[in-house]
């Protein structure tokens, strides 16, 4: 769908790269209910940001115009760092009622969605696969990553720190600024903030990454912070609802079965149960069956595991299948996971294996990350460092983050508060992102903060992300 909208947009837009640019409409025939009367815009700037060194990259972004009497506008940073803004369209209409007064700007960064890719041919919308790469595109994608390598390392988050602030400086319009970023979105926002690019009047961050420099929760650590959460699920549904031997235990018992018994696994997902346990912390409706599953499988009973299975593809599936410039670009991942993300380089598949031995939950992030073949990029003199001076900012977190781990952003927060006025919202329960899980929270806390007021609850409880008692 987006496809057809973005290349009949791309006949009428105005291609600039200074204090001219503007929006137009995107297409009059446009039917996704939220994305009606919204407004496109594709920014040309530059690939490297340095002196000398003319050649242009393409950033398709999308705004759309406030509900009531404008007052400024607020730009929604999507995370990954391969997701595109198409992340947030589902919640747009969540977001208008949450800030009426603003123009809501959703911008494509670089080498995600309708904006300039690391494998232009591959990752094209017209491909056959569409922005996805087929099976038969990672080899022809790989040959473009190392045949022109320059262009691949351009593709660095400082580098789309600086898009950003091009962005913010020429689009955003009279009136207040303010940026809201999830996750990856976090860093790539306080990497802007380093840069003292742009003047903002506040800073939304939705489950804040760890400190760049944080051993204990860098990408290399997800598996070990995704049982961490894992067990405190469990121990809550063990102090809530005991029942004579506690849920690690058993499960336990249920993942070295799994990992013996030939028969069993082949019934399960995928044959790794703590892997596909893992992905159900994401989501507070899979995340309370647990209980459930455990006890099914115990009996040899795999139909609560494969119904929750088939809920969270569901669950994905209905969130972005709209939307032609969803699929995340997993060579932008693992180039700026490899140069900057992972602080063991060095770790081989094998010493992830054997880290994941006696985990109830794990990630599969790093096994895809260990061995990079990428050409990485140089670290710069941003990598670790925090902005010197923070606007006031609003930080959500949930306490049940299995991928930004809780304590990690507690970190993260102390030293940012050294710089500025921020304020941490602990939501009880919540899982990773949550503006999209705890709705009502974060629209009443973040319009309360765009509207100047203290912010005075920092602990949420939010009944549709409470564990099930």
């Amino acid at each position: 769908m987006i496809r057809k909208l973005f290349f009949s947009f791309v006949g009428i837009v105005s291609f600039v790269s200074t204090s001219n640019a503007q929006f137009e409409i995107c297409n009059t025939s446009e039917t996704i209910p939220e994305l009606k009367l919204s407004l496109c815009s594709v920014v040309k700037t530059p690939l490297f940001h340095e002196p000398g060194k003319e050649e242009t990259i393409d950033l398709f972004i999308r705004k759309f115009p406030a509900k009531e009497k404008r007052e400024g506008s607020i730009w929604l940073i999507a995370g990954g760092p391969g997701e595109s803004g198409a992340s947030f369209y589902p919640l747009i209409t969540k977001f208008k009622e949450i800030f009426p007064h603003l123009d809501i700007i959703v911008p494509d960064h670089r080498g995600t969605g309708a904006s300039s890719k690391i494998c232009p041919e591959q990752e094209s919308l017209e491909s056959a696969n569409g922005i996805a790469l087929a099976n038969d595109e990672w080899g022809p994608c790989f040959g473009q990553m190392f045949g022109n390598i320059p262009y691949t390392q351009a593709f660095s988050i400082t580098n789309a720190a600086k898009d950003l602030g091009v962005l913010i400086n020429n689009l955003s319009g009279e009136g207040k600024r303010y940026i809201y970023g999830v996750s990856y979105g976090t860093q790539l926002v306080l990497r802007l903030m380093q840069q003292n690019m742009v003047k903002v009047d506040g800073v939304l961050l939705d489950s804040l990454v760890p400190l760049q420099d944080d051993g204990d929760f860098d990408l290399s650590k997800r598996s070990q912070v995704t049982d961490k959460v894992g067990r405190m699920v469990l121990q809550n549904f063990d102090t809530t609802n005991p029942k004579g031997v506690n849920l690690a235990s058993r499960l336990e018992k249920l993942i070295e079965r799994s990992q013996s018994d030939k028969k069993f696994a082949e019934q399960i997902p995928g044959q790794n149960l703590s892997s596909i346990l893992g992905m159900m912390l994401d989501i507070p409706d899979a995340r309370n069956k647990l209980p459930s599953i455990i006890e099914g499988l115990e009996k040899n009973d795999f139909k609560v595991l494969n119904d929750v299975v088939q809920d969270i593809i569901n669950f994905y599936k209905d969130y972005g299948s709209k939307y032609d410039t969803s699929p995340s670009s997993i060579p932008l991942v693992q180039i700026i996971t490899a140069s900057e993300n992972n602080l063991r380089p060095g770790m081989k598949k094998v010493d992830v294996v054997e880290e994941a031995k006696g985990l109830l939950f794990t990630s599969p992030l790093p096994n895809l990350i260990a061995e990079n073949t990428m050409p990485t990029y140089q670290r710069d003199q941003y990598f670790t460092i925090i902005p010197q001076k923070m606007p006031p900012t609003l930080i959500f977190q949930g306490t049940l983050d299995p991928k930004t781990d809780y304590d990690g952003a507690v970190r993260h927060v102390k030293k940012l508060s050294k710089v500025g006025e921020v304020t941490l919202v602990s939501v009880t329960d919540a899982p990773h992102f949550v503006a999209l899980f705890a709705q009502n929270s974060f629209a009443k806390i973040a319009a309360e903060f765009i509207e100047g007021k203290s912010i005075t609850q920092t602990i949420v409880n939010d009944e549709y992300v409470a564990l099930k008692k």
